[in-house]
């Protein structure tokens, strides 16, 4: 023991260097001035519009010698701009050291535009002006706070202070952050020596090998039944949904429509439209038709003839009967042989109408090159292929759990890791790059740390430096064909164009590198490698998926009891498509999944603990920090539950205790102190919180939110929200912690998976009465308080940030939000009271297979849906 005490003698003197060293090194810091007290929710006031002949003059003294760019929050004040420009010059004097044309068409809602500083000067003057004859923008106005400088519309000095952000770096040293450090890492060598220090790890008896079964006729048949009935699945698929869309084709509008129509008559009855639509690639082209209400075409037809004029050569010539005609819809004159690479090619359409046509309510739409025409580029064959091959696959996933399941027996631990990476093979592809909730800004995110690895410069947060192909290549956040087209015929496919470009991307999120690392490294390593866009972002997905397999697969092993339970949350639908994607709720569910399990072997395995584990423990339970933003902070207190028989003595077990209490809490504070104060500084006029109009990519909204002082002067109406969110969006989050909706919610499945999953969920926590495990009420109890306050944390962060002001229930939680302490919740639930006679783990997750493949099919029949 006196030996290990030096070694944290020794430990902590290197504690004291580390923060000695941190604080003597100087730090570069960013700061801003000009947005002090301003926020998009309480904008009411800018100034007056740009136009042509006005000009905007700001001056101010740059705080520091390092001052980098200036920008203004521009309105566009509702216009729309097809011309024109908005000019930001700034000067030193008469000598201009910095400015930028943006072209007014270019520019979108309300949004800071930056002019970089070539040099600093004592007083920066910026001058703002726009060529806009009519309608111009402008400038918002801090409603709240007075900044420094001044500006001057026209000679008239402007009473309230612009929203402007001028930039700048200071070197400091900081104490509080390397003083808070070497606490943590002296708390890391307390844990250890809580527990005994570091001491050679001894192998663990396992458990009496499983014998294997043989295949026996019984399990043929099982397995047969199995295969047929997938096949069926798959064969009624294709014959009600793939096959229909697989003769559908992509369309492109060339001329819009104009809301103008043209009434078929006597002299109308022959019509000529020349096309030009600059597409490389295609089928036929289509015309929009329109029938007045109460018309019926009771015959005729219409003659169409569609011809290449640059080739000289007919492409389609055809009749349309009556009964073809629908109202809105367009009628498509298709091709009889595709082409391609006619991008610079003219086309005619020549249309004739029957007699029986004439005065009979036929009318065709226009637009302002006279007829509405849309372009048909390419069929959608190669769904037939696609989902051949993933209909082999399946069977393929069948035939080896069948084997690994019931002929070998492997264990529970080794079957999950089979299928969670077998099914993430179908989820890859089937909920393809961008379907996924927010993944554009997590793909946007992971490209930039992928830029650190490999070298490249950092443009801002909305900039950035991708390869061409990358730049050019377009997945939509809602199902459609294109999407699997992309991964089709780009499955293989190597990079074209590499040269780095400047993209436009989603602005800039919060996001520490730990969460995006295995997506960071799997798209680096693509790109090294030089394979294309998709199987990038593929090869990025799954290495999203494997992280996270891993990490559960070593919580499970430690598990000494709920592995089934532990299986079933991670194989959950919607768990699976977090985790096949760029979100960083793979890693966050990975280590909450290892950092529970890690607890309930301590609590629960007659083990002394040792040094490795307690240093796994705290970090851990340091990385769970970092896990939305500390929300799941109250799993810490599962370490009260570790028995003083694992430390050896109750005295080691207060010294453990608290050093896996500090070294969470200390983090805490280092993380999110600002953000702390933040939250309990706000107040009604700084408040603003941030909502999405719509799914996929919406336009953001901004209100005013709620504050703490608010329910601090007023705590009942917080139980009032949290009543009304639980009466009103109960049913909601156990639909979303299943799965019943995936994609951005639009992909809907069936409610008899929740019940299935839900159902198995309840008896992966009954055991047989051999098997029973005893939890006391004090571990029932502080279970529950754990998971009540993780839920606790959820609730407030979405309420603060996410609800606006008005609204009687908590917006923006989803039931996905609470996987990562359901396993702790499940285990409070285990009870005495109801037991199974035999043990049923494999049933179970067979059945969980089953829910599983029956969630694909019901995706495939909503995203094949024409």
């Amino acid at each position: 023991m006196e030996k290990k005490k030096r070694y944290l003698l020794y430990w902590a003197v290197v504690c004291l260097l580390v923060f000695i060293i941190g604080a003597a090194i100087p730090r570069s810091e960013m700061r801003s001035l000009g947005l002090e007290g301003a926020n998009q929710a309480n904008l009411k006031n800018a100034t007056e519009e740009l136009t042509e002949g006005k000009t905007l003059t700001f001056t101010v003294a740059p705080p520091e010698k390092t001052t980098d760019q200036i920008g203004f929050f521009v309105t566009l004040n509702g216009h729309e701009f097809k011309d024109g420009m908005l000019r930001i010059i700034a000067s030193d004097g008469e000598k201009v050291i910095g400015g930028r044309d943006f072209p007014l068409a270019d520019l979108n809602g309300d949004q800071f535009l930056f002019v970089k500083l070539e040099e600093v000067p004592e007083i920066l003057t910026v001058r703002i002006a726009s060529d806009s004859r009519k309608d111009g923008p402008s400038i918002w106005l801090n409603e709240t706070t007075v900044t420094p400088g001044e500006a001057v519309m026209d000679g008239e000095t402007l009473s309230q202070s612009l929203v402007y952000n001028l930039t700048y770096t200071v070197q400091v040293h900081r104490f509080v952050q390397p003083l808070i450090l070497a606490l943590i890492l002296l708390l890391f060598g307390m844990a250890v020596y809580s527990a005994g220090g570091f001491v050679k790890a001894q192998k663990r008896e396992n458990e009496l090998p499983r014998l294997q079964q043989g295949i026996t006729m019984r399990r043929i048949a099982g397995l047969g039944i199995a295969v047929v009935l997938c096949a069926l699945l798959f064969f009624y698929l294709y014959d009600t949904r793939i096959r229909i869309a697989q003769n559908t084709t992509e369309k492109v509008t060339i001329y819009q429509p104009d809301g103008d129509s043209l009434e078929i008559t006597k002299n109308t009855a022959e019509l000529k439209q020349l096309v030009r639509p600059e597409q490389d690639r295609l089928t036929g082209f289509g015309i929009r038709f329109w029938i007045t209400d109460g018309a019926v075409l009771s015959g005729g037809s219409m003659h169409a003839r569609v011809t290449d004029l640059t080739l000289g050569e007919i492409l389609c010539e055809t009749d349309i009967p009556a009964e073809q005609f629908i109202s809105g819809e367009y009628v498509g004159l298709l091709f009889e042989n595709s082409q391609t690479g006619v991008k610079d090619h003219e086309y005619e359409i020549d249309l004739t109408f029957s007699r029986e046509l004439w005065n009979s309510g036929l009318e065709v739409m226009t637009s302002h090159r006279n007829l509405c025409v849309n372009a048909y580029l390419y069929f959608n064959i190669f769904l037939k292929k696609f989902f051949f091959f993933m209909f082999l696959g399946v069977e393929g996933l069948i035939c080896l759990f069948w084997y690994l399941a019931f002929v070998r027996k492997v264990r529970v631990e080794t079957l999950f890791l089979v299928m969670v990476l077998g099914l993430g093979l179908f989820y890859n592809v089937l909920i393809t790059p961008q379907m996924v909730p927010d993944e554009a800004k997590h793909i946007d995110m992971a490209y930039r740390y992928s830029n650190e690895l490999l070298g490249y410069e950092s443009l801002g947060d909305t900039t950035c430096l991708m390869r061409a192909d990358d730049a050019a290549m377009e997945f939509t956040s809602s199902p459609s064909f294109k999407n699997y087209r992309n991964i089709y015929y780009g499955l293989f496919s190597r990079v074209q164009d590499d040269r780095m470009v400047e993209a436009d991307i989603n602005s800039n999120i919060e996001g520490s590198i730990l969460f995006y690392a295995p997506a960071v490294l799997g798209m680096t390593l693509a790109r090294l490698l030089h394979l294309g866009t998709v199987p990038m972002l593929l090869l990025a997905r799954y290495l999203n998926l494997a992280v996270f397999a891993l990490l559960t697969w070593l919580g499970m092993r430690r598990l000494p009891f709920g592995k089934t339970t532990l299986f079933l949350i991670s194989v959950l639908p919607v768990n699976l498509q977090q985790c096949t994607s760029f979100s960083h709720d793979a890693m966050v569910h990975g280590i909450l999944f290892l950092y529970g399990s890690l607890c309930l072997e301590a609590i629960y395995v007659k083990e002394k603990l040792t040094g490795q584990k307690m240093l796994l423990l705290a970090v851990l339970g340091v990385a769970a920090v970092y896990c939305k933003s500390g929300s799941y902070l109250p799993m810490v207190l599962l370490t009260l539950l570790i028995p003083a028989a694992a430390y050896g003595s109750r005295q080691m077990k207060l010294f453990g205790t608290c050093s896996l209490f500090g070294t969470v809490l200390l983090t805490f504070l280092m993380k999110n102190a600002a953000v702390v104060r933040e939250i309990t500084g706000t107040t009604e006029a700084t408040s603003v919180v941030t909502s999405v109009a719509g799914s996929g990519s919406g336009d953001a909204v901004y209100a005013t939110g709620y504050t703490l002082g608010y329910f601090l002067h007023d705590p009942l109406q917080l139980i009032y929200m949290i009543v009304n969110t639980i009466l009103d969006k109960g049913g909601f989050y156990m639909e979303s912690l299943i799965g019943y909706k995936l994609g951005w919610v639009e992909i809907e499945t069936s409610e008899m998976l929740v019940v299935l999953f839900l159902f198995l969920l309840f008896l992966s926590i009954l055991t047989t009465r051999e098997e029973a495990v005893w939890i006391n009420s004090v571990q029932r109890g502080i279970m529950i308080i754990s998971c009540l306050g993780c839920a606790g944390f959820i609730v407030l962060g979405m309420l603060l940030s996410w609800t606006p002001v008005g609204h009687v229930s908590v917006e923006g939680v989803q039931g996905r939000y609470f996987l990562p302490f359901l396993l702790i919740l499940l285990t409070a639930c285990r009870n005495n009271g109801i037991y199974l006679r035999t043990k049923m783990d494999r049933t179970i997750i067979t059945a969980a297979l089953s829910g599983q493949l029956l969630t694909i099919v019901y995706v495939i029949k909503q995203v094949m849906a024409v």
